[in-house]
């Protein structure tokens, strides 16, 4: 009896570890993409185009949806200043090469 004992504890052991990991890395996108989220508010890009990148206005474009890359050479286009007198240029230069990449990523993945 004490065999089949620990046979059963060995698998609720494994079942519960299962979970544990589950819980700590399978989790770990949604907590990645609310630190997005905050980024996107912490720099405004909600101000114009929504918490999700659908605008409310036809002035702002949408950018939910967009590719990656678009997302990032723009957002490096800003930042560097090349189209003076764009608002953008003020919220880009602020930016971190990091901060591009995970705003794009971010907005890339929104509902269009």
């Amino acid at each position: 009896m004490a065999k089949s004992g620990r046979s059963g504890l060995k698998k609720n052991l494994f079942a519960v570890c299962a979970v544990v990991a589950y819980a700590l890395f399978g989790s770990a996108s949604g907590a990645w993409a609310d630190e997005e989220a905050e980024l996107a508010w912490k720099y405004h890009c909600v101000t114009c185009h929504g918490d999700k990148g659908v605008a409310s206005s036809d002035r702002y474009p949408n950018i939910a949806g967009q590719n990656v890359g678009y997302l990032v050479s723009r957002l490096n286009y800003f930042r560097e200043g090349q189209e003076p007198g764009n608002q953008m240029n003020a919220q880009a230069v602020l930016l971190s090469d990091e901060e591009i990449q995970r705003l794009a990523e971010y907005f890339s993945r929104q509902a269009n």
